[in-house]
């Protein structure tokens, strides 16, 4: 199972849009488990409609890390095919984690049943956030080409290198979301091509208010606006990411 996590110091820049629906794209040729380590748990209102069809609630992710009972026993099948969930908490910031190692140990138990595993953090540098970035096989870095997007990076790379002298290579990926045809923009994007070494994914993911359509109907946007050129970009995106996952397999 090849684990990816979704990731930035930074709120509001499409981590749990891109992780939706990069996990609806892949399922066409994967089985998918999703994580939401988000507070928030908005990855996890997605799938309102799921949890429902179960007569009892299974154990939440702040349920499970501070638990020693299996990993399956949180997993819940979701209505779409190839997708599984554990569901996020409001309580998952009060969770005490000794190391870096406690959130593998309990993905490892289930990595042989799911090709790839996609997790939604929260904005932050916390210990589960870097449980999360430790054992990602690629970190999926959504930003918004603005005027704090340079500087934001520089702050996530800084947290990304400390996390490395601790755990090893961190493999990242730089993702441009929102993207607007827009001078700034244009701008921002050229310098972080031409003046940074950042590892910025040739896909980028366009601003369209259908998005927003879509995750008020719990719905990735394949199922909401099919023929739209956003959707497109999600496309690209899942065929990008899954060269190369394709790639570190053949490592």
């Amino acid at each position: 199972m090849k684990i990816i996590t979704v990731w930035n110091l930074k709120g509001g820049t499409g981590k749990t849009t891109t992780t939706f629906n990069l996990a609806a794209n892949l399922a066409n040729d994967n089985k998918v488990l999703l994580l939401d380590l988000d507070m928030q748990a908005n990855l996890t209102s997605f799938f309102d409609i799921d949890t429902k069809k179960y007569k009892t609630n299974r154990p939440d992710i702040a349920a499970l890390l501070n638990s020693t009972l299996p990993t399956s026993k949180s997993i819940y099948h979701s209505r779409f095919d190839n997708i599984d969930f554990i569901k996020g908490s409001n309580d998952v910031m009060k969770i005490q984690l000794s190391d870096t190692n406690v959130l593998g140990s309990h993905l490892v138990e289930v990595a042989s049943e799911y090709d790839i595993c996609l997790i939604d953090c929260h904005p932050d540098a916390s210990m589960l956030s870097e449980n999360a970035l430790a054992i990602a096989d690629l970190v999926l870095i959504p930003i918004n080409l603005d005027g704090f997007s340079r500087d934001n990076l520089n702050l996530v790379i800084k947290e990304i290198i400390d996390l490395e002298s601790r755990c090893g290579e961190i493999n990242f990926k730089i993702l441009v979301n929102k993207l607007k045809n827009l001078r700034s923009q244009r701008l921002v994007y050229k310098d972080l091509i031409e003046n940074h070494d950042y590892p910025v994914l040739a896909t980028s993911v366009s601003d369209y208010s259908g998005i927003q359509s879509a995750l008020l109907r719990h719905k990735p946007l394949y199922m909401h606006r099919s023929k739209s050129a956003v959707n497109e970009d999600y496309t690209e995106l899942a065929n990008e990411i899954a060269e190369i996952l394709d790639r570190m397999g053949d490592r």
